[in-house]
């Protein structure tokens, strides 16, 4: 009985060049020997109901787009009892999750490696009991200009114009006062950003040591910034985030953990892979070991 293959294609994802090779990394998954399915999205939210609701009939669902795609894809994934492997074609602005597995930014590549790739236990991400996330929870300062910025101008301009609408919000920044549990600890203070992830990188300002982050290992790495106080403290988190000495910083919390929860004095917003999550007082992040397998190139393959 011959595999079924449905492909969830975001038709709005990423650059005209891109959407351009669609067809060619089409092209290259049609010659399989699955009995292929390609579905556009229509609107927001559309990737996870056609997931949810017709993806236990298929023994791999693709997901073709940014990672907003990616994320609505998981999120349809596990909503099902037995979830068939994932692929992956970046074709978004950013792509930080692809980056992390590897995958190539050329579709056709990235179309060969569904098809030829080994499978991954990956995590998931859960927000607050009702959202999943591929690689990052964030809130605070910047992280609304990822949802914020129109989809016109991130496929002109690509990463410039998360930091274009960053700029613009910079006079909105303030502090909120929290309090965060993991760990068995709780840690109190005011903080202007937060990021619970996944990846190697979080919308291209915030990197990760690849030896020190494993997707597979059920736990976060989570990284706070406290706020600054004067001039000179903005100028070390700056050069502490330039460097990448998280741990070594007085103005930055790191930390690994398979749970956080981050209480504030007032609701917040947060994004969940680049896209508006929602605001709460009261967050709970939680890490699905291993609750879904995608596809990445073989160890030895170079994308």
């Amino acid at each position: 009985m011959s595999r079924r293959m449905l492909v969830v294609r975001n038709p709005r994802a990423g650059s005209f060049i891109s959407q351009n090779t669609f067809l060619e990394a089409a092209g290259v998954i049609f010659k399989s020997d699955y009995n292929v399915y390609v579905y556009s999205t229509q609107c927001r939210g559309d990737a996870t109901r056609i997931v949810a609701e017709e993806g236990a009939n298929y023994d791999c669902i693709v997901a073709f787009g940014g990672d907003g795609t990616l994320n609505e894809v998981i999120n349809g994934l596990m909503r099902l009892p037995e979830r068939p492997v994932l692929g992956y074609i970046p074709a978004g602005t950013t792509n930080d999750f692809a980056a992390g597995l590897g995958l190539s930014k050329n579709p056709v590549k990235a179309a060969a490696t569904v098809l030829e790739g080994e499978a991954l236990e990956l995590d998931v991400g859960q927000f607050c009991e009702e959202r999943y996330f591929s690689y990052v929870a964030s809130f605070g300062s910047f992280t609304k200009a990822s949802y914020s910025a129109p989809q016109d101008a991130k496929n002109l301009l690509g990463y410039a114009a998360y930091l274009l609408e960053g700029l613009r919000s910079l006079s909105d920044i303030h502090p909120s006062h929290l309090r965060i549990q993991a760990n068995g600890e709780e840690i109190e203070g005011d903080f202007i950003f937060g990021a619970v992830s996944n990846a190697l990188s979080v919308g291209g300002m915030v990197k990760f040591d690849s030896a020190q982050v494993d997707l597979t290992d059920g736990l976060f790495e989570i990284l706070m910034i406290r706020y600054p106080q004067n001039l000179a403290d903005l100028q070390k988190i700056l050069h502490d985030m330039a460097t990448h000495h998280y741990g070594e910083s007085d103005l930055i919390l790191y930390l690994k953990a398979a749970e956080i929860t981050v209480e504030s004095d007032e609701p917040i917003p947060w994004t969940v892979d680049g896209e508006m999550g929602g605001t709460t007082a009261s967050a709970r992040v939680r890490n699905c070991h291993r609750a879904i397998r995608i596809l990445k190139p073989e160890e030895d393959e170079h994308a």
